[in-house]
């Protein structure tokens, strides 16, 4: 665990510097040559590392900074920018890291995001001190929970790219079975714009 956390210090450290706002063609998932654009250098001693690019309605799996895989992806209804809440269905965007990973009836696999971390806590403790957190019922919104990478029993929207979800990531049903046979519980997962 603590590593993980040195770990989330150094990437956020990189990440400032390093843009990865570049979009790539899905990677088929038979073995490719991969070129020198899919690769990140930085996360080359992770064995694996998930990128979900939202501009690009991908998320795209790294394995030692190698680009192995890219799925096709929707998001929160809400958009991306800055989940502040519980129920604003927004997908947070960030560093996080899958702490768990299971099946489930309606979505076919999930896997959950340790959503909400230190800065989406800080940037919620900010908004309610402005006043930007509505009450629910007779109290504020939380922060939120539960945020993850899942399947659908929507297919038709994730084939149209239609965001639908609460907040969280939406693969096709295969390719969320080939991405929980890829990586690992605890593999890091940047969120990014």
């Amino acid at each position: 665990m603590r590593r993980h956390v040195g770990w989330r210090g150094f990437v956020a450290t990189i990440v400032v510097g390093v843009s990865l706002q570049g979009c790539f063609a899905p990677v088929p998932p038979a073995p490719v040559v991969v070129a020198d654009e899919d690769r990140i250098d930085w996360a080359a001693d992770e064995p694996y590392f998930i990128v979900v690019r939202t501009a690009c309605r991908t998320l795209d799996v790294y394995r030692h900074g190698e680009r192995i895989r890219s799925f096709p992806a929707v998001f929160g209804l809400g958009g991306t920018k800055h989940k502040l809440h519980e129920g604003d269905h927004r997908t947070p965007t960030g560093l996080y890291s899958i702490v768990a990973m299971r099946r489930h009836p309606r979505w076919q696999r999930f896997m959950l995001l340790d959503y909400p971390n230190l800065h989406d806590v800080q940037r919620y403790e900010v908004a309610m001190q402005s006043g930007d957190i509505p009450m629910l019922g007779e109290r504020l919104a939380g922060v939120g929970g539960a945020v993850g990478i899942h399947g659908t029993d929507k297919p038709d929207l994730n084939q149209k790219g239609v965001d639908w979800t609460f907040g969280c990531i939406s693969l096709a049903n295969d390719d969320v079975e080939d991405l929980a046979t890829l990586v690992p519980v605890g593999t890091l997962v940047l969120i990014e714009d």
